[in-house]
C-alpha cells in the first residue's frame, strides 16, 4: 500500500524557489537524447514545472524517510562532479510519474546500485501531497519485459516494495 506525504506551504515554497533557480541555471544546456525526443513530441511538461514537481517529490521522500535531501541546485558547470550524487540519503533515487503507470530506471541507477523510490505528486493545484508507491532496487529492474525503446527499464507501480514505507 502506498503512503501519502503532506507538505506544508513553506516546504512547497522552498522546493518551488529551488526549481525556478535550477531552471534559470540550466538555460542553454543540452538535453539528453531521450529527453529531447519526449520534448519534441510534446510528451513532457515545461521544464520549470518538471523541476518543481521533482523537487517536491524528492523533498517528500526525504521527509518521509528522515533522510537528507541532496538539494539539486548547483552551477551547470558542476554537473559532471555532482551527477552521481543521490537524490536522497546515501543511495535513493526518486522517480516521479505524471502520466505513466511505470517508473523509469536508467543504467546510471543500476551502476550505482541505487534504490528507486517511485512516487507521484497527487495535488496538481498546490503540490502539497505526494504519493510514495514504495521502493525497488535498481539492479533488480533489469527485466527484458520492462525495457522500453529508449533504453530505460520501467518498473510497474504495482511491483514496488511497500515494507518500510
Amino acid at each position: 500500500m502506498s503512503t501519502i506525504v503532506t507538505l506544508t506551504t513553506s516546504e512547497v515554497r522552498i522546493c518551488t524557489m529551488l526549481g525556478m533557480e535550477r531552471w534559470f541555471e540550466k538555460k542553454g544546456s543540452q538535453d539528453r537524447p531521450g529527453y529531447a525526443i519526449g520534448k519534441a513530441a510534446g510528451a513532457l511538461e515545461h521544464e520549470l514545472l518538471a523541476n518543481v514537481r521533482a523537487n517536491v517529490a524528492e523533498y517528500a521522500v526525504a521527509k518521509h524517510f528522515a533522510q537528507p535531501w541532496t538539494v539539486p541546485w548547483y552551477p551547470n558547470e558542476e554537473h559532471k562532479q555532482r551527477k552521481d550524487h543521490p537524490d536522497v540519503g546515501r543511495n535513493i533515487e526518486v522517480r516521479v510519474v505524471r502520466t505513466k503507470n511505470a517508473v523509469p530506471v536508467w543504467d546510471k541507477d543500476i551502476n550505482k546500485q541505487a534504490i528507486i523510490v517511485g512516487c507521484k505528486v497527487i495535488d496538481d493545484e498546490h503540490f502539497t501531497e505526494v504519493e510514495i508507491f514504495g521502493w525497488f532496487p535498481a539492479i533488480e529492474a533489469q527485466r527484458p519485459e520492462w525495457l522500453d525503446k529508449l533504453g530505460a527499464y520501467r518498473i510497474p507501480i504495482g511491483e514496488f516494495n511497500t515494507h518500510g514505507t
